[in-house]
C-alpha cells in the first residue's frame, strides 16, 4: 500500500515540473490528481488539463467516472501511472508463476519474457481510451531516478502450433495475440521545459 505522503509527493513533483516550463497555472492537487490550465499567452483558449494516477484512486471505476466527468466538463484527461511493480507494471514472471511450462510464449526468449508485464484492469482501460503508450512516475529506487517516463506496450503473440489433435484444447485455441501481456519498449524520460509539454501527458479529450 501506497502512504498518503508518497501520494503527495508524486503529485507535487508534477505539479513542479508543471510551473518549471512556465506554460501553466497550477489549479488545484491532491493524493490523486493535479489539475492545471495553460497560461493565457499559450493559446487563445487556454486548455485545462487534469492529471490523474488512476493507481492511487479507489477503483477502475473512481478513473471512468472522473474521466467522463472532464469529459463533459471540456477538461482534458492525462493518466499517470504509479510504477510500483504491483498495482502497476506488474511483471508477469511474478504474476503467473507457471509461465516456464506455458509453451505458447516459445517464440520469445528468456530475456523477453522476463521484461513482460501483466496488465492490471485500469491499464487495460486507459490503453482503450489513450492507445498503447502509456506514461508511468518512476520512484527513486537504487538504480533509478525519480520521474515521469513513457513506455510504448507492445503485443506479444500467443502461438499454440503445439496443441495437436487428441489434446483436450485442440479445437479451441488458436494463435492471438494476448490480452494480458505486454513488452515495455522505454520511449524515454519525459522533460519538464519543453513546449507543448502537457502534450506529452498523452491527455485526451474524447467525446462520446
Amino acid at each position: 500500500m501506497v502512504s498518503r505522503k508518497v501520494k503527495l509527493n508524486v503529485t507535487q513533483y508534477i505539479c513542479d515540473i508543471l510551473e518549471y516550463s512556465g506554460l501553466y497555472n497550477i489549479i488545484n492537487k491532491d493524493h490523486e490528481q493535479v489539475r492545471f490550465i495553460e497560461k493565457d499567452d499559450v493559446r487563445d483558449i487556454p486548455l485545462k488539463v487534469n492529471v490523474l494516477i488512476p493507481n492511487f484512486m479507489d477503483s477502475p471505476q473512481a478513473f471512468s467516472n472522473r474521466f467522463y466527468n472532464n469529459r463533459v466538463q471540456e477538461v482534458f484527461t492525462a493518466p499517470v501511472h504509479y510504477k510500483d511493480g504491483k498495482t502497476a507494471f506488474v511483471r508477469m514472471v511474478e504474476r503467473n508463476p507457471s509461465w516456464r511450462s506455458d509453451k505458447s510464449l516459445k517464440e520469445y526468449s528468456p530475456y523477453d519474457i522476463n521484461r513482460m508485464i501483466h496488465l492490471r484492469k485500469i491499464e487495460k482501460i486507459i490503453m482503450k481510451n489513450f492507445g498503447n503508450s502509456l506514461i508511468y512516475f518512476q520512484p527513486e529506487t537504487e538504480r533509478l531516478e525519480e520521474g515521469l517516463k513513457e513506455f510504448k506496450l507492445e503485443r506479444v503473440g500467443l502461438n499454440y502450433d503445439h496443441i495437436c489433435p487428441g489434446h483436450p484444447s485442440y479445437g479451441f485455441v488458436t494463435n492471438r495475440d494476448s490480452v494480458d501481456y505486454k513488452l515495455p519498449e522505454s520511449l524515454g524520460i519525459i522533460e519538464p521545459v519543453e513546449v507543448g509539454y502537457f502534450n506529452q501527458f498523452r491527455a485526451k479529450l474524447i467525446k462520446g
